[in-house]
Protein backbone atom coordinates (compact mmCIF):
# COMPACT_ATOMS: atom_id res chain seq x y z
CA UNK A 1 0.00 0.00 0.00
CA UNK A 2 1.44 3.77 -0.79
CA UNK A 3 2.40 5.83 2.14
CA UNK A 4 2.33 3.56 4.46
CA UNK A 5 -1.15 2.97 5.08
CA UNK A 6 -2.61 -0.36 5.48
CA UNK A 7 -6.08 -1.42 3.55
CA UNK A 8 -8.03 -2.16 6.88
CA UNK A 9 -6.89 1.67 8.10
CA UNK A 10 -8.36 3.18 4.47
CA UNK A 11 -11.46 0.96 4.20
CA UNK A 12 -12.17 2.13 7.63
CA UNK A 13 -12.27 5.53 6.42
CA UNK A 14 -14.84 5.07 3.41
CA UNK A 15 -18.01 6.71 4.36
CA UNK A 16 -19.25 6.65 0.25
CA UNK A 17 -21.80 4.02 -0.32
CA UNK A 18 -20.96 0.93 -0.47
CA UNK A 19 -23.04 -1.72 -2.43
CA UNK A 20 -22.67 -5.85 -3.17
CA UNK A 21 -24.09 -5.24 -6.38
CA UNK A 22 -24.72 -2.87 -8.29
CA UNK A 23 -28.31 -0.81 -9.32
CA UNK A 24 -27.13 -1.70 -12.97
CA UNK A 25 -26.93 -5.36 -12.57
CA UNK A 26 -29.92 -5.71 -10.16
CA UNK A 27 -32.35 -3.94 -13.21
CA UNK A 28 -30.81 -6.57 -15.57
CA UNK A 29 -31.52 -9.45 -12.78
CA UNK A 30 -34.92 -7.72 -12.86
CA UNK A 31 -35.57 -7.36 -16.28
CA UNK A 32 -34.38 -11.20 -16.76
CA UNK A 33 -37.06 -12.49 -14.27
CA UNK A 34 -39.84 -10.90 -14.98
CA UNK A 35 -39.69 -12.15 -18.61
CA UNK A 36 -38.93 -15.65 -17.65
CA UNK A 37 -42.17 -15.10 -15.34
CA UNK A 38 -44.11 -14.21 -18.02
CA UNK A 39 -42.36 -17.27 -20.58
CA UNK A 40 -43.43 -19.90 -17.48
CA UNK A 41 -46.95 -18.45 -17.62
CA UNK A 42 -46.94 -19.06 -21.40
CA UNK A 43 -47.55 -15.29 -22.53
CA UNK A 44 -45.72 -16.09 -25.24
CA UNK A 45 -47.45 -13.64 -27.82
CA UNK A 46 -46.93 -10.67 -25.64
CA UNK A 47 -42.39 -11.64 -25.23
CA UNK A 48 -42.52 -11.71 -28.67
CA UNK A 49 -43.85 -8.12 -29.34
CA UNK A 50 -41.64 -7.06 -26.14
CA UNK A 51 -38.70 -8.63 -27.45
CA UNK A 52 -39.55 -7.33 -31.32
CA UNK A 53 -40.16 -3.30 -29.73
CA UNK A 54 -37.30 -3.43 -27.43
CA UNK A 55 -34.89 -4.71 -30.40
CA UNK A 56 -35.69 -2.56 -33.42
CA UNK A 57 -35.90 0.52 -30.53
CA UNK A 58 -33.09 0.02 -29.19
CA UNK A 59 -34.37 0.15 -25.66
CA UNK A 60 -31.41 0.95 -23.03
CA UNK A 61 -31.46 -0.32 -19.74
CA UNK A 62 -28.65 1.26 -17.37
CA UNK A 63 -25.12 0.63 -17.90
CA UNK A 64 -25.80 0.78 -21.40
CA UNK A 65 -26.97 -2.87 -21.02
CA UNK A 66 -29.64 -3.88 -24.18
CA UNK A 67 -33.15 -4.63 -23.45
CA UNK A 68 -33.70 -7.29 -26.04
CA UNK A 69 -30.95 -9.69 -24.71
CA UNK A 70 -32.23 -10.03 -21.82
CA UNK A 71 -36.02 -10.48 -22.53
CA UNK A 72 -34.19 -13.13 -24.45
CA UNK A 73 -33.03 -14.93 -21.75
CA UNK A 74 -35.85 -14.37 -20.00
CA UNK A 75 -37.30 -16.55 -22.56
CA UNK A 76 -34.90 -19.37 -22.46
CA UNK A 77 -34.53 -19.36 -18.34
CA UNK A 78 -35.65 -22.61 -18.15
CA UNK A 79 -33.20 -24.17 -20.74
CA UNK A 80 -30.64 -22.24 -19.10
CA UNK A 81 -31.27 -23.53 -15.53
CA UNK A 82 -30.87 -26.93 -17.43
CA UNK A 83 -27.79 -26.56 -19.21
CA UNK A 84 -26.37 -25.51 -15.45
CA UNK A 85 -27.23 -28.29 -13.76
CA UNK A 86 -25.86 -29.97 -16.74
CA UNK A 87 -28.89 -32.24 -17.13
CA UNK A 88 -28.98 -32.60 -20.97
CA UNK A 89 -32.14 -34.33 -21.28
CA UNK A 90 -34.02 -31.80 -19.92
CA UNK A 91 -32.10 -28.99 -21.80
CA UNK A 92 -33.21 -30.56 -24.97
CA UNK A 93 -37.11 -31.29 -23.51
CA UNK A 94 -36.93 -27.06 -23.37
CA UNK A 95 -35.65 -26.91 -26.74
CA UNK A 96 -38.17 -28.55 -28.06
CA UNK A 97 -40.37 -26.29 -26.29
CA UNK A 98 -38.97 -23.52 -27.92
CA UNK A 99 -38.91 -25.21 -31.09
CA UNK A 100 -42.80 -25.60 -30.77
CA UNK A 101 -42.71 -21.73 -30.29
CA UNK A 102 -40.34 -21.18 -33.59
CA UNK A 103 -43.53 -23.62 -35.65
CA UNK A 104 -46.29 -21.40 -34.54
CA UNK A 105 -44.46 -17.98 -35.47
CA UNK A 106 -41.73 -19.40 -38.36
CA UNK A 107 -42.49 -16.05 -40.01
CA UNK A 108 -41.03 -14.23 -36.83
CA UNK A 109 -37.49 -13.41 -36.54
CA UNK A 110 -37.76 -12.94 -32.74
CA UNK A 111 -39.04 -16.29 -32.45
CA UNK A 112 -36.30 -17.88 -34.60
CA UNK A 113 -33.77 -15.80 -32.50
CA UNK A 114 -34.83 -16.94 -29.33
CA UNK A 115 -34.52 -20.77 -31.02
CA UNK A 116 -31.00 -20.24 -32.70
CA UNK A 117 -29.81 -18.48 -29.32
CA UNK A 118 -31.04 -21.90 -27.33
CA UNK A 119 -29.23 -24.14 -29.69
CA UNK A 120 -26.15 -21.92 -29.73
CA UNK A 121 -26.40 -21.77 -25.76
CA UNK A 122 -26.16 -25.71 -25.65
CA UNK A 123 -23.40 -26.48 -28.56
CA UNK A 124 -21.48 -24.35 -26.24
CA UNK A 125 -22.03 -25.75 -23.14
CA UNK A 126 -21.67 -29.57 -24.57
CA UNK A 127 -17.97 -28.68 -25.81
CA UNK A 128 -16.92 -27.22 -22.49
CA UNK A 129 -18.62 -30.14 -20.07
CA UNK A 130 -15.94 -32.40 -22.22
CA UNK A 131 -12.06 -32.10 -21.00
CA UNK A 132 -9.82 -30.68 -23.96
CA UNK A 133 -8.86 -33.20 -26.42
CA UNK A 134 -11.41 -35.75 -25.62
CA UNK A 135 -14.25 -34.87 -27.29
CA UNK A 136 -16.33 -37.67 -28.68
CA UNK A 137 -17.67 -38.10 -31.85
CA UNK A 138 -21.30 -38.44 -30.39
CA UNK A 139 -21.02 -35.54 -28.92
CA UNK A 140 -19.07 -33.39 -31.57
CA UNK A 141 -21.77 -34.35 -33.63
CA UNK A 142 -24.53 -33.08 -31.13
CA UNK A 143 -22.66 -29.49 -31.12
CA UNK A 144 -22.49 -28.93 -35.36
CA UNK A 145 -26.52 -30.49 -35.37
CA UNK A 146 -27.22 -27.38 -32.81
CA UNK A 147 -24.61 -24.60 -34.64
CA UNK A 148 -26.38 -25.74 -38.34
CA UNK A 149 -29.90 -25.77 -37.17
CA UNK A 150 -29.21 -22.39 -35.32
CA UNK A 151 -27.40 -21.03 -38.53
CA UNK A 152 -30.74 -22.05 -40.50
CA UNK A 153 -32.46 -20.20 -38.48
CA UNK A 154 -30.46 -17.01 -38.29
CA UNK A 155 -30.28 -17.14 -42.30
CA UNK A 156 -33.80 -17.27 -43.22
CA UNK A 157 -33.85 -13.26 -41.87
CA UNK A 158 -31.68 -10.64 -42.53
CA UNK A 159 -30.81 -8.38 -39.54
CA UNK A 160 -30.44 -4.90 -41.74
CA UNK A 161 -33.94 -5.82 -43.28
CA UNK A 162 -35.62 -6.69 -39.80
CA UNK A 163 -33.51 -3.48 -38.56
CA UNK A 164 -32.62 -6.44 -35.90
CA UNK A 165 -29.15 -5.72 -33.39
CA UNK A 166 -30.84 -8.86 -31.83
CA UNK A 167 -30.72 -11.03 -34.80
CA UNK A 168 -27.16 -9.85 -35.67
CA UNK A 169 -25.70 -10.57 -32.23
CA UNK A 170 -26.72 -14.33 -32.27
CA UNK A 171 -25.47 -14.46 -36.31
CA UNK A 172 -22.15 -13.22 -34.86
CA UNK A 173 -22.52 -16.09 -31.76
CA UNK A 174 -22.38 -18.63 -35.26
CA UNK A 175 -18.64 -18.31 -35.44
CA UNK A 176 -17.31 -20.90 -33.03
CA UNK A 177 -19.34 -23.21 -34.66
CA UNK A 178 -19.39 -22.78 -38.29
CA UNK A 179 -15.68 -23.20 -40.79
CA UNK A 180 -16.08 -19.85 -42.77
CA UNK A 181 -15.90 -17.97 -39.37
CA UNK A 182 -12.52 -16.09 -40.22
CA UNK A 183 -13.75 -14.84 -43.38
CA UNK A 184 -17.36 -13.58 -42.36
CA UNK A 185 -16.08 -12.28 -38.43
CA UNK A 186 -15.87 -8.70 -39.79
CA UNK A 187 -18.78 -8.45 -42.09
CA UNK A 188 -21.21 -9.65 -39.66
CA UNK A 189 -19.52 -7.58 -36.83
CA UNK A 190 -19.68 -4.29 -39.26
CA UNK A 191 -23.68 -4.99 -39.58
CA UNK A 192 -23.99 -5.57 -35.68
CA UNK A 193 -22.26 -2.27 -35.29
CA UNK A 194 -23.75 -0.46 -38.25
CA UNK A 195 -27.37 -1.20 -36.49
CA UNK A 196 -26.83 -0.45 -33.15
CA UNK A 197 -22.81 1.40 -32.64
CA UNK A 198 -23.77 2.31 -29.37
CA UNK A 199 -23.42 -1.49 -27.98
CA UNK A 200 -20.67 -2.65 -26.49
CA UNK A 201 -21.39 -6.15 -26.72
CA UNK A 202 -20.51 -6.11 -30.45
CA UNK A 203 -16.83 -4.56 -29.43
CA UNK A 204 -16.15 -7.41 -26.58
CA UNK A 205 -17.44 -10.04 -28.89
CA UNK A 206 -15.42 -9.10 -31.37
CA UNK A 207 -12.46 -8.17 -29.77
CA UNK A 208 -12.07 -11.99 -28.29
CA UNK A 209 -12.52 -13.22 -32.25
CA UNK A 210 -9.76 -10.61 -32.87
CA UNK A 211 -6.93 -12.18 -29.88
CA UNK A 212 -4.63 -14.83 -30.81
CA UNK A 213 -5.92 -18.00 -30.63
CA UNK A 214 -8.72 -17.30 -32.77
CA UNK A 215 -9.41 -15.18 -35.52
CA UNK A 216 -6.53 -12.54 -34.77
CA UNK A 217 -2.96 -11.30 -34.13
CA UNK A 218 -1.81 -9.19 -31.44
CA UNK A 219 -0.81 -6.66 -34.43
CA UNK A 220 -4.29 -7.80 -36.01
CA UNK A 221 -6.13 -6.42 -32.34
CA UNK A 222 -4.86 -3.37 -32.23
CA UNK A 223 -5.33 -2.56 -36.18
CA UNK A 224 -9.50 -3.61 -35.27
CA UNK A 225 -9.66 -1.77 -31.74
CA UNK A 226 -8.30 1.48 -33.82
CA UNK A 227 -10.75 0.85 -36.49
CA UNK A 228 -13.52 0.56 -33.86
CA UNK A 229 -13.17 3.75 -32.75
CA UNK A 230 -13.41 5.07 -36.44
CA UNK A 231 -16.77 3.70 -36.89
CA UNK A 232 -18.11 4.94 -33.97
CA UNK A 233 -16.23 7.54 -32.73
CA UNK A 234 -19.12 10.13 -33.42
CA UNK A 235 -21.30 8.65 -31.00
CA UNK A 236 -19.38 7.20 -28.27
CA UNK A 237 -15.88 8.79 -29.00
CA UNK A 238 -12.83 6.37 -28.37
CA UNK A 239 -14.75 4.03 -26.33
CA UNK A 240 -14.46 0.76 -28.43
CA UNK A 241 -10.62 0.79 -28.13
CA UNK A 242 -11.09 0.49 -24.12
CA UNK A 243 -13.88 -1.85 -24.83
CA UNK A 244 -11.44 -3.89 -26.79
CA UNK A 245 -8.55 -3.77 -24.23
CA UNK A 246 -10.85 -4.31 -21.05
CA UNK A 247 -11.74 -7.67 -22.71
CA UNK A 248 -8.09 -8.38 -23.62
CA UNK A 249 -7.82 -8.17 -19.93
CA UNK A 250 -10.22 -10.03 -19.47
CA UNK A 251 -8.64 -13.01 -21.85
CA UNK A 252 -5.03 -12.39 -21.20
CA UNK A 253 -4.86 -11.82 -17.71
CA UNK A 254 -3.38 -8.33 -18.47
CA UNK A 255 -3.00 -5.36 -20.99
CA UNK A 256 -2.39 -6.67 -24.61
CA UNK A 257 1.44 -5.12 -25.07
CA UNK A 258 0.42 -3.56 -28.14
CA UNK A 259 -2.14 -1.10 -26.54
CA UNK A 260 -1.71 2.95 -26.72
CA UNK A 261 -1.32 3.37 -22.80
CA UNK A 262 -2.12 7.64 -23.24
CA UNK A 263 -4.90 6.38 -26.02
CA UNK A 264 -6.41 3.71 -23.48
CA UNK A 265 -6.69 6.44 -20.52
CA UNK A 266 -8.38 8.74 -22.52
CA UNK A 267 -10.63 5.74 -24.42
CA UNK A 268 -11.73 5.19 -20.56
CA UNK A 269 -13.18 8.56 -20.28
CA UNK A 270 -15.15 8.13 -23.25
CA UNK A 271 -16.21 4.59 -22.12
CA UNK A 272 -17.76 5.87 -19.05
CA UNK A 273 -18.85 9.13 -20.36
CA UNK A 274 -20.58 7.25 -22.97
CA UNK A 275 -23.32 5.57 -19.89
CA UNK A 276 -22.17 8.01 -17.23
CA UNK A 277 -23.60 4.67 -14.60
CA UNK A 278 -21.46 3.72 -11.86
CA UNK A 279 -20.97 0.15 -13.27
CA UNK A 280 -18.21 1.25 -16.05
CA UNK A 281 -17.05 3.82 -13.40
CA UNK A 282 -16.28 0.94 -10.95
CA UNK A 283 -14.90 -0.84 -13.86
CA UNK A 284 -12.33 1.56 -14.76
CA UNK A 285 -11.54 2.16 -11.53
CA UNK A 286 -10.62 -1.43 -10.21
CA UNK A 287 -8.97 -1.98 -14.06
CA UNK A 288 -7.09 1.87 -13.55
CA UNK A 289 -5.94 0.36 -9.22
CA UNK A 290 -4.59 -3.12 -10.82
CA UNK A 291 -2.32 -1.47 -13.36
CA UNK A 292 -1.33 1.41 -10.75
CA UNK A 293 -0.40 -1.10 -8.72
CA UNK A 294 1.94 -3.33 -11.21
CA UNK A 295 3.23 -0.17 -12.84
CA UNK A 296 4.38 0.97 -9.31
CA UNK A 297 6.08 -2.76 -8.65
CA UNK A 298 8.26 -1.65 -12.17
CA UNK A 299 10.05 1.17 -10.20
CA UNK A 300 11.66 4.04 -12.25
CA UNK A 301 11.34 1.38 -15.45
CA UNK A 302 7.38 2.07 -15.61
CA UNK A 303 7.26 5.49 -13.79
CA UNK A 304 5.95 7.49 -16.85
CA UNK A 305 3.05 4.64 -17.00
CA UNK A 306 2.12 4.97 -13.57
CA UNK A 307 1.93 9.14 -13.89
CA UNK A 308 -0.55 8.38 -16.76
CA UNK A 309 -2.69 5.62 -14.93
CA UNK A 310 -2.58 7.57 -11.79
CA UNK A 311 -4.24 10.71 -13.82
CA UNK A 312 -6.78 8.37 -15.12
CA UNK A 313 -7.79 6.77 -12.07
CA UNK A 314 -7.88 9.84 -10.00
CA UNK A 315 -10.44 11.42 -12.37
CA UNK A 316 -12.50 8.47 -12.19
CA UNK A 317 -12.19 8.51 -8.16
CA UNK A 318 -12.58 12.42 -8.31
CA UNK A 319 -15.46 12.56 -11.04
CA UNK A 320 -16.55 10.03 -11.71
CA UNK A 321 -17.33 7.42 -9.33
CA UNK A 322 -20.42 7.70 -6.45
CA UNK A 323 -20.39 4.49 -5.61
CA UNK A 324 -18.51 1.65 -5.21
CA UNK A 325 -20.21 -1.86 -6.81
CA UNK A 326 -18.25 -4.44 -4.88
CA UNK A 327 -19.25 -7.09 -7.78
CA UNK A 328 -17.29 -4.59 -10.34
CA UNK A 329 -13.95 -5.15 -8.16
CA UNK A 330 -13.04 -8.96 -8.70
CA UNK A 331 -9.72 -9.09 -7.05
CA UNK A 332 -11.46 -8.30 -3.56
CA UNK A 333 -11.52 -5.24 -1.19
CA UNK A 334 -6.92 -5.09 -1.32
CA UNK A 335 -7.54 -3.79 -4.81
CA UNK A 336 -10.27 -0.84 -3.77
CA UNK A 337 -8.09 -0.09 -0.65
CA UNK A 338 -5.14 0.68 -3.15
CA UNK A 339 -7.07 2.92 -5.31
CA UNK A 340 -8.18 4.91 -2.37
CA UNK A 341 -4.69 5.06 -1.09
CA UNK A 342 -3.54 6.13 -4.43
CA UNK A 343 -5.49 8.79 -4.81
CA UNK A 344 -6.24 10.16 -1.86
CA UNK A 345 -3.60 8.52 0.34
CA UNK A 346 -2.11 12.03 1.39
CA UNK A 347 -5.41 13.57 2.96
CA UNK A 348 -6.00 9.79 4.76
CA UNK A 349 -2.69 10.57 6.58
CA UNK A 350 -4.09 13.60 7.83
CA UNK A 351 -7.31 11.95 9.20
CA UNK A 352 -9.54 12.37 6.32
CA UNK A 353 -12.21 10.45 5.48
CA UNK A 354 -13.34 9.60 1.75
CA UNK A 355 -16.91 10.85 1.15
CA UNK A 356 -19.30 11.37 -1.21
CA UNK A 357 -18.98 15.03 -3.50
CA UNK A 358 -20.31 15.82 -6.24
CA UNK A 359 -20.16 13.55 -9.51
CA UNK A 360 -17.33 11.63 -7.74
CA UNK A 361 -15.26 10.84 -4.50
CA UNK A 362 -13.73 13.59 -2.36
CA UNK A 363 -11.99 13.62 1.20
CA UNK A 364 -13.41 15.31 4.68
CA UNK A 365 -11.99 15.55 7.84
CA UNK A 366 -14.64 15.88 10.32
CA UNK A 367 -14.67 17.90 13.00
CA UNK A 368 -14.64 16.29 16.40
Amino acid sequence: MPDGLAAEQVLSRLDAPVLRIGAERTEWDCVRDDHAAMAAAGEWADLLEALRYTDQERVMASGGHRVAPLISEGMRARLSVAIAARNWTAARDELAALESLYERNQDDYCAAQVLAQGHIDLARARRMSVPEGQMSREIGAECTAHYDRAEALVTDFDPIEEMSPLLAATRYALLPGIEDGGSVCREWYEDWVDLDPEDAQAHAAHAVDMLPGWHGSLEGFEREARRAVRMTQGVTGKAAYAIYHITAVEVLGDLSPTVDLEYFCEAIADYQSATGCQQRANIAAHLLSNLALDYRKGGAETAWQLTKVRAALSDVLWNRLREVQMDCWTKGPESLAFAMAEVFGPALKRGARIVRRGEGLGTLVRRT
